[in-house]
């Protein structure tokens, strides 16, 4: 509270002319009933906040990172009132509304049994829920159909110029890095605001504007999942070529991010679109084949040329070398004794989760990037846990095991089971839909959340700024998809 009353104090004239853009800002967009112009803002805006931030004065760093969400969520209580006086009702009927419920339930369940700082449990529900305001905000408002096209047709573009700037970033050999990347750590009081390492050697793995590898993988590798049924349904020929090679090119940038979850996450809802929602074996066979030649390979690499025993991550690697290392048991070993991903893949259920089975340890008290904002060892040292990743950074890289830590294996289930409903509230709408945007949406999302779901198994993905604000846009146009439907009483029965 010290640290907040002292940099108002310091900045008074500043965040007394943030106030009058936030104010005027919310006038100009419920006044004028031009909320959609908030949309448009987030989807160019979260893409290119870290560049941005970057060239920022660092004292305004705080008041430029939090501004946005706090926007956000003005918009969300302002969209919520408007929903409210107009359909008399509190929340639209969802499949989703049990589960997320449930998982603020066993939250809550959470706090009260462990019974720590309020701000904290806060804080770590906020890190997990944060970007799901967009999702409702997006059906409280009930866009018209013409402006739901130009929010996916904004986001493909914005995803389209990272993966262009990423390619030039890998033909400049690094020399685009030092603009592009912010190493700096920002404290505000006690709390750790930014903080990247880039461990990598520059030019070696393609960021963009996202500051980091494995952000501009994620955010390629759901958007090219979201994209892939659109080649399927455009016929033009000409307009089908021009689809192939934009998606060509988003795969080459994903490829030089060098980052594995999102290759194996882009390849899990590619086949999951292609084969289980579109019905084309040829999908899951050229799946089956290419993953085939990739063993093969990387077992001749590690058997004649003696590599695989030596593997392990280091800044500057080959394509080959990062394939190998992921299943180098050299590199297994060093990373669960240096308190990597394997440590806490192995520790968290045998410790964390054991001394907490039902409602885990409390959120923003282990293993996401609550903990490791707050310095809040409180729980590693009761449990007698390194304080995350090799014992420096609070995350354990894998949001599934901080979800199961922070919130039991009731709150994981419910998490589960929330995006496990948007998957099939995107087969139900891609099933019935006769609308070619809508069916084309939905058959994406379903794939987009598998991908989702792969991702944060290999690090703090949930918590990724641009990669969720982008998820959860998709997944609240599809979800007013499925409401037009639902009233049309063709299907969906509550």
């Amino acid at each position: 509270m010290q640290a907040f009353l002292l940099y108002v104090s310091l900045h008074f004239f500043s965040l007394f002319l943030f106030f009058v853009a936030f104010v005027l800002a919310l006038w100009l967009i419920f006044v004028h009933h031009k909320s959609h112009w908030l949309i448009y803002a987030l989807i160019i805006w979260f893409p290119l906040e870290v560049t941005i931030l970057k060239w920022l004065p660092i004292d305004y760093y705080p008041i430029g990172k939090y501004f946005p969400e706090i926007l956000m969520y003005s918009a969300l209580a302002f969209s919520w009132w408007g929903y409210i006086k107009s359909k008399g009702r509190l929340l639209p009927k969802l499949p989703v509304n049990r589960w997320l419920a449930f998982f603020l339930l066993v939250a809550f369940i959470s706090l009260c049994l462990n019974w720590y700082s309020p701000v904290v449990w806060f804080l770590g529900v906020r890190q997990t829920l944060r970007f799901v305001v967009v999702f409702f905000i997006i059906l409280f408002e009930e866009y018209p159909a013409e402006i739901l096209k130009r929010f996916l047709l904004l986001g493909a573009g914005m995803i389209g110029l990272e993966a262009l700037l990423g390619l030039v970033q890998y033909l400049m050999h690094g020399a685009l890095d030092q603009y592009l990347f912010f190493p700096d750590t920002v404290s505000f009081g006690s709390v750790q605001l930014q903080g990247i390492t880039e461990f990598w050697a520059p030019g070696q793995r393609v960021f963009a504007t996202l500051g980091r590898y494995d952000r501009l993988g994620s955010l390629l590798a759901v958007g090219l999942v979201l994209a892939f049924p659109w080649l399927y349904h455009i016929k033009d020929e000409f307009h089908k070529m021009w689809a192939w090679l934009a998606f060509g090119i988003g795969l080459l940038a994903l490829v030089l991010t060098y980052s594995r979850a999102s290759w194996l996450a882009c390849l899990v809802g590619i086949v999951v679109v292609g084969f289980f929602v579109l019905k084309d074996t040829r999908v899951l066979e050229v799946a089956a084949i290419g993953s085939g030649l990739a063993i093969l390979y990387i077992l001749f690499v590690i058997v004649f040329q003696h590599y695989g025993g030596g593997a392990f991550d280091k800044p500057s690697e080959t394509l080959t070398q990062r394939a190998v290392e992921a299943v180098s048991w050299y590199s297994w070993q060093s990373d669960y004794e240096g308190y990597g991903r394997f440590f806490f893949w192995v520790n968290t259920p045998l410790v964390v989760v054991r001394s907490a089975p039902l409602f885990g340890v409390g959120p923003g008290n282990y293993g996401g990037g609550v903990a490791a904002a707050l310095l809040n060892t409180k729980v590693y040292d009761i449990l007698h846990l390194p304080f995350g990743i090799q014992n420096t950074y609070g995350q354990i890289d894998s949001n599934w095991l901080s979800l199961w830590g922070e919130t039991g294996t009731l709150g994981l289930v419910a998490w589960i089971f929330l995006l496990v409903e948007l998957i099939v509230s995107s087969r139900l709408v891609a099933a019935r839909s006769k609308n070619i945007t809508e069916r084309t949406v939905a058959e994406g999302m379903a794939g987009g959340v598998a991908s989702i779901m792969i991702l944060a198994l290999f690090g703090p993905y949930f918590e990724f700024r641009t990669l969720m604000v982008y998820f959860w846009l998709a997944a609240g146009i599809m979800m007013h998809y499925y409401r037009e439907h639902e009233h049309t009483g063709n299907f969906l029965k509550k």
